[in-house]
């Protein structure tokens, strides 16, 4: 049922909704956070799943108070470089974090140790998880799906030792790509069960960077791409190339550095998406 409902979700037009914010019916946001990756799963009023935490944290901060986040029942941590960790101290600000899940890679070891501390300091239980597990939350359906083995050797193996989630949000399927570059991407298709990929929802991995294996986008085959990437970034974030490949596909791309928080939307006859947008003259 899940599965069909995702098809027929992928297939619908897209439009943006013009709301308040939070708008109503959101099943992911995107934070803007700068230069870094913070998503937001609902759980229920007041509570959701918290997917990395940016590089700062009064950026996340902030755009869980704008959602009205009270208490964080799960934080996921998709890999510990700073511009996923950084800001995690802002998550558990005013907040009650139950969890936090990390990969069992513990590679960059400062970052590892800041989620650590702040686990501690937090009071919440620190889990490590790995391919093919599953981690329910209220109505959010976490299955972990990359990576599928240890990676070594590759560009960059923290990056492609990311956690990769797809996510149910009442009945949206959210692929949660981490900063998964070719190696990881590749590894997770050929290994993935038919249709087990396919989602309605792509967090576009690495924030956009050209790093991407094009079996993978095509196994995902979204819907939507949220892209979360900093203003004047200098690593040439988003790729150009990638973007367009998207557009061709009928994707409808949105990006924090140019958007603000940008949320999909569940509406009653499909999916949508929304975008606080960003002050004139700020970066997001």
């Amino acid at each position: 049922a899940v599965v069909g409902v995702a098809a027929v979700l992928g297939a619908l037009p897209v439009r943006l909704v013009a709301a308040g914010w939070p708008p109503a019916g959101w099943v992911v946001v995107a934070c803007a956070v700068g230069q870094g990756d913070a998503l937001v799963l609902p759980v229920d009023p007041g509570r959701a799943v918290v997917v990395d935490a940016g590089p700062e944290p009064g950026a996340v901060d902030g755009c869980l108070r704008r959602l009205g986040v009270r208490e964080v029942p799960l934080l996921v941590i998709s890999h510990f470089h700073a511009d996923h960790v950084g800001g995690v101290a802002g998550v558990f600000r005013g907040r009650r974090v139950g969890a936090v899940l990390t990969p069992s890679s513990a590679d960059p070891e400062s970052g590892r140790e800041l989620v650590r501390a702040s686990a501690t300091g937090g009071r919440a239980a620190l889990l490590t998880t790995v391919a093919g597990a599953r981690h329910p939350v209220g109505g959010v359906d976490l299955l972990v799906l990359g990576p599928p083995y240890p990676l070594a050797g590759t560009r960059s193996d923290p990056n492609n030792n990311s956690l990769v989630l797809r996510a149910t949000v009442a009945g949206v399927r959210i692929l949660l790509a981490g900063d998964a570059e070719t190696e990881e991407q590749h590894a997770m298709v050929a290994r993935a069960l038919p249709g087990q990929l396919r989602a309605d929802v792509l967090k576009v991995a690495h924030h956009g960077s050209a790093y991407q294996d094009p079996s993978f986008l095509d196994a995902v085959r979204p819907a939507v791409a949220l892209v979360p990437v900093g203003t004047g970034n200098t690593y040439g974030h988003p790729s150009a190339g990638l973007l367009a490949r998207l557009s061709r596909g009928g994707v409808r791309v949105l990006r924090t550095d140019t958007d603000g928080d940008v949320a999909a939307v569940r509406t009653g006859d499909g999916l949508a998406v929304a975008r606080r947008g960003v002050p004139a003259g700020r970066q997001p």
